[in-house]
């Protein structure tokens, strides 16, 4: 699976991280995430990708490692962080979380909070998250946060779009289960399992569901960025109904759905 990464890393940030909507996506995240944290945290971040959060958190005054399993992600991340001359706040190591040994990763360290973005837990299997949901307590300070923004059983959009496009199976690969061969790119696809808020928090039963708040119910997929870039009224006006509509409710149907869990 890293190799799948690594192969679409150089490409990243042009198809999501810097794209219109994808920036409006992550806006909502850090929009959350700053009521949470504070100068001095400690953060743990799974799935880093290119580091766009990484850096974000090490601006706001967090010391953050920053993990993925691809090599090439790592690397970029790495590199975006001694340009912005924060290799001092942001550590980056790589980790597998197929196969997670908190023992061997983290040494008995634990974390203020640890984060995981746009979907890099819908990689794994449900047995695969049960084996993170029996470790990732000790990993947590008291009172610390685990904050998953996930892709959930039903994306509105994602419906009517393939529907529309009269390609049905497309429009409903989210309800079953998964997995499901996401595409990364025309040449590459990884196995994707996707998750509702409540199915997701069960994979941590000694951990309590928090919060559930949509990232994306009027905000469009990245995929239709293409179409929504050129009309930057309709997204500004899409986005303002987007940050109207914080509450657990809206999450049904939203792209990505965040999801807070703590000890």
């Amino acid at each position: 699976m890293a190799g799948n990464f690594n192969a679409i890393a150089e490409l990243y940030d042009a198809q999501f991280t810097h794209t219109a909507t994808g920036r409006l996506q992550r806006a909502l995240v850090h929009r959350y995430l700053e009521t949470k944290i504070r100068p001095g945290a400690r953060v743990l971040e799974f799935n880093c990708g290119t580091g766009e959060d990484a850096l974000w958190l090490a601006r706001k005054g967090c010391s953050v490692l920053a993990t993925d399993s691809a090599p090439e992600m790592i690397r970029l991340t790495a590199a975006k962080a001694e340009a912005a001359g924060l290799h001092g706040s942001v550590e980056t190591a790589v980790l597998d979380m197929r196969k997670f040994d908190p023992e061997a990763a983290f040494s008995g360290m634990r974390f203020d909070l640890i984060l995981s973005n746009f979907g890099g837990l819908n990689c794994l299997s449900p047995d695969e998250m049960r084996s993170l949901g029996k470790a990732l307590p000790d990993l947590l300070q008291p009172g610390g946060l685990f904050v998953a923004v996930i892709m959930s059983r039903f994306c509105w959009w994602e419906t009517a779009y393939f529907l529309l496009k009269g390609k049905f199976r497309q429009a409903i690969r989210r309800w079953n289960g998964g997995p499901v061969q996401a595409a990364l790119d025309v040449d590459t696809s990884v196995p994707t399992w996707y998750y509702a808020p409540r199915e997701f928090s069960r994979f941590f039963p000694k951990m309590q569901l928090r919060t559930v708040q949509p990232v994306g119910f009027w905000l469009p997929p990245s995929y239709l960025d293409p179409w929504f870039s050129r009309r930057p009224g309709l997204l500004r006006g899409l986005d303002f109904l987007e940050k109207k509509c914080r509450g657990r409710f809206w999450a049904f149907g939203a792209d990505h759905v965040l999801v807070v869990i703590s000890n």
